[in-house]
């Protein structure tokens, strides 16, 4: 039975290499290689985009998504808690929008109609820096008073928590932004870095990339966007890549997958394809 399986398992290997090294060359192209799909007018100050390749264009209180085509989908808008500071399209079927303003998270279904909400004031916290939404429909947050992650169902009742960071870390972390992705929970500090966490909330290791606000992780390369160009950086090999982006005047933020690209400019966003 072990002579069987070897060989399968070598072959799953060296197929899963194969497409890792297919999807980092196609991935990191040069900038003649995209072709512009759609522009959109908009006065947003970030955009998202999901794994089935739809785009989120966020303002102060709206929300618009798009197609993968750059084809305009539907909105969202929301006055009663302030300014949106961040959603998380980790799940396009429960998307979150966070007010940090008033403490509040918003769920959104595909079609960006409210599900539930979660007041973190009511839940008894007071201090929240970052939320993130789980793959099991819980959300993930840092709680600033007693320095911890944590994961909560609708409810409020604690599933996963991590130990206190400042005496793990032997520093107090001011976390920005927080990201799940295969199992581990990516917690985002500019001045320490990228705090990495597996499922149950138990600090793993720090990726010493600074500076960062925010950054998308494809197949566990942290990609982000620097002095107008898209980068990645592989932890296990620690190698960075970069490619040039097309047209980037006016560009505020640029996010990637699959073989869509989407740049958010001052006044419009721009979709491509590669």
């Amino acid at each position: 039975m072990q002579f069987n399986q070897q060989p399968s398992n070598f072959k799953l290997q060296r197929q899963l290499l194969l497409w890792i090294f297919i999807f980092g060359a196609s991935l990191f192209v040069g900038a003649a290689s995209f072709r512009l799909l759609n522009s959109y007018p908009v006065n947003a100050h970030s955009i998202s985009v999901d794994n089935f390749g739809n785009f989120y264009t966020v303002s102060d209180n709206k929300i618009l998504k798009f197609g993968p085509d750059g084809a305009y989908l539907y909105p969202y808008e929301e006055f009663r808690y302030g300014k949106i500071g961040m959603i998380d399209v980790t799940n396009p079927m429960k998307i979150l929008a966070f007010f940090p303003d008033f403490l509040t998270v918003i769920t959104l279904d595909k079609f960006l109609s409210p599900l539930n909400t979660y007041n973190f004031f009511n839940l008894g916290y007071q201090n929240i820096t970052a939320v993130a939404s789980s793959i099991d429909g819980h959300l993930w947050f840092y709680d600033n008073t007693d320095f911890k992650l944590k994961k909560i169902d609708e409810g409020g009742k604690i599933f996963r928590q991590s130990q206190p960071l400042n005496v793990v870390l032997e520093q107090v972390p001011n976390p920005n932004f927080i990201i799940e992705r295969d199992n581990q929970v990516y917690v985002n500090d500019p001045q320490i870095g990228i705090l990495v966490f597996d499922f149950f909330g138990s600090y793993s290791k720090t990726i010493p990339l600074k500076g960062l606000d925010r950054f998308q992780v494809v197949q566990k390369q942290i990609v982000y966007e620097q002095n107008y160009q898209l980068k990645s950086y592989n932890p296990l090999t620690f190698e960075f890549k970069e490619v040039n982006l097309p047209d980037t005047v006016g560009m505020l933020h640029a996010v990637l997958e699959k073989s869509s690209l989407g740049i958010l400019k001052k006044d419009k966003v721009d979709f491509y394809q590669y």
